[in-house]
């Protein structure tokens, strides 16, 4: 079995991994060769205590987190296939993105069952391997929900501000083609590619400069989720609503600034655990703080869309906004009929009403639950 030496490249060069037997664990002079998955290198870990165990805790948070994510989604689709009794292309896309999340919390957990959160000096040799593997896929995983809760949020975008029609579309466009190219570049990072995870495998293979790339994937996540953030800003502070409605509006669309700090923090650990001579036990910083990040956008973009149904259990909770009610007296989103004649914006958190120029009339109109 041969240990590769990762040799110095330049930014996006490709790293060269090439048979060494001089490599000791100790040894810091040149990175070792790994890459994010597998360690190649002779199996001299030093002795770890067995008991030392993180896999249950990647688990618990991982399940909580992302169960109550779930939750808040099923309340969204209460509120908008049975009260508002619209569902939209938005929702369709955060409810992939919320089973998507779930489906890699569960393979996640299978890694956790091959020792992930366990030091890998004390791995049986048969589980290091789907260790590895399952390593790889939850990040390609990842980046697909990124994606689709982006994408989500501007779908949503599109139906609430038909001003930010355009920047929107090229918004989703610019999301799409830079989720595809990370997935791309993520699963074919190495050549041949399964060397990735199995670098043991070959006595000479080649691997892009992963930190370079994760650095610059994690910059443009950020920028984008900043970017998706302040769109709306300009117009809803141009709504003619009181200090305190605006304040609750732009309190709720800027739940997503937890979501930013996450992923920085994720940042943090995915360098750790790239320089990891450890990667089964340094994976639990990567495991989650990704679960934690991928929950809270689900839950600040959706969380909006459940107020129809938090208005009927809690109905004094929100008293604030303004409310409409059929002829039965039932609490009901105002829903807007047709756009001719009047400007109709649906703001997704609150009941607001607004004074809108329609350029043929001058009226009110209600702002319902999107």
């Amino acid at each position: 079995m041969f240990s590769g030496i990762r040799q110095s490249s330049p930014f996006f060069g490709r790293a060269q991994c090439v048979p060494s037997d001089e490599v000791s664990f100790s040894s810091h002079d040149e990175p070792i060769c790994a890459g994010l998955y597998g360690l190649n290198m002779q199996q001299s870990f030093p002795v770890r205590s067995e008991s030392e165990d993180r896999g249950p805790l990647i688990v618990i948070i991982n399940g909580t987190v992302t169960g109550f994510a779930a939750a808040i989604v099923v309340l969204r689709f209460v509120s908008r296939a049975a009260i508002v009794k619209r569902l939209g292309s938005d929702d369709w896309t955060m409810m992939l993105a919320t089973v998507t999340a779930i489906l890699n919390v569960a393979i996640a957990g299978l890694g956790v069952k091959f020792g992930t959160g366990k030091h890998d000096g004390i791995l049986p040799e048969t589980d290091a391997l789907p260790a590895a593997k399952i390593r790889y896929v939850t990040h390609i995983i990842y980046t697909l929900i990124t994606g689709l809760i982006k994408t989500s949020i501007c779908l949503l975008y599109l139906r609430l501000f038909p001003n930010l029609r355009n920047i929107t579309l090229g918004t989703i466009a610019f999301i799409v083609a830079m989720s595809i190219a990370i997935i791309v570049a993520t699963i074919f990072q190495c050549s041949p590619v399964d060397a990735v995870y199995d670098p043991q495998k070959y006595d000479h293979y080649t691997c892009f400069a992963s930190i370079p790339f994760w650095y610059t994937t994690a910059a443009l996540s950020l920028v984008t989720d900043l970017w998706i953030l302040a769109l709306p800003i300009r117009t809803i502070l141009g709504l003619q609503i009181g200090p305190m409605k605006r304040t609750v509006v732009i309190g709720l669309l800027s739940l997503g600034t937890f979501a930013c700090i996450a992923s920085i923090v994720r940042m943090v650990y995915i360098i750790k655990l790239y320089e990891s001579t450890d990667p089964s036990w340094s994976t639990f910083g990567v495991s989650v703080s990704s679960g934690i990040e991928v929950a809270i956008s689900i839950i600040a973009a959706s969380l909006p869309s459940t107020k129809p149904v938090i208005d009927l259990i809690f109905p004094r909770l929100f008293s604030t906004t303004a409310k409409s009610h059929t002829t039965s007296g039932r609490l009901y989103p105002i829903q807007a009929s047709g756009r001719s004649h009047r400007q109709h914006d649906e703001i997704s958190l609150v009941h607001l009403t607004m004074e809108c120029d329609s350029g043929k009339d001058n009226s009110t109109t209600a702002l319902s639950h999107a």
